[in-house]
């Protein structure tokens, strides 16, 4: 598993509650619009988001509820209000991470290799 898997394994809740807090989405739904914010830098297939789901189900930070859509009944996922406050508790440990790393990188000169815009 190479470092962006990893990265993307350990930030995988936080985009997914992240999406599920501005609407309700069903699985293919939250993968095409990770893929379409993030300009196809950050992308989860399908046999990825599932698991990350059903945990997050388990903990009580989602649910999912089915919705007749034409002739289809899709699965949505739902955040629930403890959800909005793990959201809030990891998006404080990712900044205080990415502060972290941007202090070493600068401090030793590789912060302009990094291509952020």
């Amino acid at each position: 598993m190479g470092m962006q898997d990893n990265l993307k394994k350990g930030t995988a809740e936080m985009v997914i509650l992240s999406l599920l807090s501005q609407e309700d989405m069903y699985g293919y739904a939250l993968t095409q619009k990770l893929a379409s914010i993030s300009e196809k830098l950050f992308t989860l297939r399908e046999g990825s988001l599932y698991p990350v789901l059903y945990r997050m189900i388990k903990k009580g930070y989602v649910t999912d509820y089915q919705k007749q859509v034409g002739k289809r009944v899709r699965k949505y996922y739902h955040i629930e209000e403890s959800g909005l406050v793990y959201l809030d508790h990891i998006l404080k440990e990712y900044s205080a991470v990415h502060t972290g790393i941007r202090r070493i990188l600068t401090a030793t000169g590789w912060d302009s290799s990094l291509d952020i815009k």
